[in-house]
């Protein structure tokens, strides 16, 4: 693996010792986690001839080497268009200096929502995976919004609210009592589970800014007018677990894709059955990774 250093922050280049170079995959990963977390995937598509550039998002991973930088906090200011504009960097830089090669976005979690953002203006993607998402009624993000900024009013934008996290992240690990962990929600693996629980980039407290910046972004995404300069030939995957809190235990990522259904021409939606958030992480990842294989050949 080599990471260089650009702009405050480290970009992770895994690449594929294969002869026959397939593409490059871009991974967009999910809020309090960083790049390191998806090891097994890479090594998955680095042995299938797919080199893998990402980057950790601010806030995130290896941005927390610098002290100046605030877990949780996307940006003091404009941290939606920030993340955004990082990742659609990330990709016109990659194209630039690999022209000739194909390049898919794999989001996850909060990173598919960063990633749908990203595409609202043109990239030279040829796909894109959506894993672990849902998409959520303008009502709910309205009241959301709203109980951010009461929260925002009294804390500040930087301070971080155990509140928000209940009605959330606790409220996803609330639907699988009894608890082991705090985060059983996250994978059926339980090893995956724990470690998760021992890493210190992962699992935290994101400050109340990130929350705000989000409902933002989700105005933004879930208003399909906004698509119209999108390569709408571009296939789209979603992917998600029957078990998985965040999309609604199956229900929330067609959800998504009928929305995306009325721009893409080609939008495929699978469900697996006995997974949870991350299906590339849990007892049935080999299965989840022939439907991403199959989809990227």
């Amino acid at each position: 693996m080599n990471r260089n250093i650009t702009n405050m922050s480290i970009i992770y280049e895994n690449f594929s010792n294969q002869k026959k170079i397939k593409g490059i995959v871009h991974i967009s990963h999910g809020m309090g986690e960083h790049i390191g977390r998806y090891k097994w995937l890479i090594n998955k598509l680095n042995h299938d001839g797919f080199h893998v550039i990402s980057k950790d998002h601010r806030g995130h991973g290896k941005w927390l080497d610098n002290p100046k930088n605030i877990q949780g906090l996307f940006h003091k200011k404009n941290g939606w268009s920030q993340v955004t504009n990082d990742l659609r960097e990330l990709i016109l830089d990659t194209n630039k200096k690999y022209p000739n090669i194909n390049q898919y976005l794999f989001a996850h979690s909060m990173g598919s929502w960063i990633g749908l953002s990203a595409i609202l203006k043109p990239l030279p993607l040829k796909g894109l995976i959506i894993s672990g998402s849902t998409k959520l009624p303008k009502f709910l993000i309205y009241i959301q919004t709203l109980l951010i900024k009461i929260v925002v009013f009294f804390q500040g934008k930087e301070g971080v609210s155990s509140f928000l996290d209940s009605i959330t992240i606790r409220s996803y690990n609330n639907k699988f009592k009894p608890n082991r962990t705090t985060s059983d929600w996250i994978s059926t693996d339980d090893q995956n589970v724990d470690e998760y629980v021992e890493d210190k980039l992962c699992g935290f407290l994101v400050t109340n800014s990130l929350w705000l910046d989000m409902s933002e972004g989700f105005l933004e995404i879930f208003n399909i007018k906004n698509y119209k300069y999108v390569d709408k030939d571009m296939p789209i995957l979603l992917i998600s677990g029957d078990l998985d809190a965040v999309g609604d235990f199956g229900k929330g990522s067609p959800k998504l894709a009928r929305m995306l259904n009325k721009v893409f021409k080609k939008v495929d939606s699978v469900i697996v059955q006995d997974e949870k958030h991350e299906v590339f992480s849990g007892t049935l990842k080999e299965s989840s990774y022939k439907i991403l294989q199959n989809f990227l050949n």
